[in-house]
């Protein structure tokens, strides 16, 4: 029986482990993809945005805890200026939002470099 009990808390451990190695690839292979989409973004102009919601999305789905917040403030941003489409008023108003985006996004650029050996585009 402690046999038993020994060896199906070593399948569970090692279960876990696998399942936060496949998760945090899942998040790098989605980092990468969305790394070399985002490489003519211009932070100025909100509705660069829009060329990248979608892998955003994806990113942010699988992103963890440390920058799953980030990954927020990056699709929310986002997601109005391709509400704002061609309305030059709301894309001006939305340019003068871009610093919270920068933040964001250099917590993120850090995060990708360390822990997925990603580079990100400067965004600058």
């Amino acid at each position: 029986m402690k046999r038993t009990l020994a060896v199906a808390a070593t399948l569970i451990a090692g279960t876990a482990t696998l399942t936060a190695c496949t998760e945090e690839q899942a998040y790098c292979v989605d980092l990468a993809g969305y790394a070399a989409n985002a490489v003519n973004v211009d932070p100025q102009n909100p509705a660069d945005y829009t060329k990248i919601l979608e892998d955003a999305k994806k990113v942010q789905a699988s992103a963890p805890a440390d920058v799953k917040d980030d990954w927020g403030v990056v699709v929310a941003f986002a997601e109005k200026a391709k509400a704002a489409g061609t309305d030059r008023v709301e894309l001006a108003r939305l340019s003068q939002q871009t610093s919270s985006v920068m933040t964001a996004y250099k917590t993120i650029s850090t995060h990708a470099k360390d822990s997925c050996k990603v580079d990100l585009p400067q965004l600058s």
